[in-house]
């Protein structure tokens, strides 16, 4: 058998699906394609596909993965996205698909850029604002985990944010840990935004990008 990681696109109308769903979509698309996966052994046998690190619903994602067994170690995998991407809805795209050189507990860093726009405020007082927030020493927002609802400070992370520019929207990039051991949504600095401003920031989130702790992209 050999390890195949399988690299996608998910945006327009898809972005709006749930992991859930997406695994539904890439369980019947993989099946439709006749590609030789292997299946779970047990009484429910299905085919093996897990994602290293799961995209939150709403965001794009320029560069997804996921991985699946081929019991076929010849199988050409330059043929993968042409014979999937005949079955997959427009919005969820496969490009590649590579052997897996590193591991899901390798990812250490996400990087995303975000479009931020306020009924309230234009693209320059919303910079404004947000320059303001960056320089504090402490803001503390809700989040939640497993355990319940805790206060969280974010004031670390956003002084990681780069403010790309501002036309009709304000324009951002940042770098935020990620993975299993430590995972910061940047859905946490956008409420942070939100608090400060005290009004609602509608946002476009894309992740572009997946890390290890020595910034080599995910391979």
């Amino acid at each position: 058998m050999k390890n195949v990681r399988i690299w996608f696109k998910k945006d327009k109308e898809c972005r709006f699906i749930s992991h859930l769903d997406l695994n539904r979509v890439m369980l019947r698309t993989v099946f439709r394609a006749k590609l030789p996966i292997w299946y779970t052994e047990g009484f429910n046998p299905h085919p093996f596909i897990t994602f290293p690190l799961p995209l939150s619903l709403g965001f794009r994602g320029e560069s997804e993965c996921m991985d699946v067994r081929f019991l076929d170690e010849n199988f050409d995998l330059t043929k993968v996205s042409e014979v999937m991407n005949m079955y997959l809805p427009e919005g969820i795209r496969v490009y590649a698909a590579t052997e897996c050189r590193m591991k899901p507990g390798d990812i250490a860093f996400a990087k995303f850029t975000a479009k931020l726009q306020s009924d309230v405020l234009s693209a320059i007082e919303l910079k404004n604002e947000l320059c303001e927030l960056m320089i504090l020493d402490e803001f503390l927002v809700p989040k939640k985990t497993k355990s319940g609802i805790k206060d969280v400070n974010v004031s670390e992370y956003l002084k990681l944010i780069e403010i790309v520019n501002t036309d009709d929207s304000l324009n951002i990039a940042v770098t935020l840990p990620a993975g299993s051991t430590n995972n910061v949504n940047i859905q946490l600095l956008i409420n942070a935004l939100e608090s400060y401003v005290k009004s609602d920031v509608y946002y476009d989130i894309t992740r572009v990008g997946v890390f290890d702790k020595e910034m080599n992209p995910f391979a």
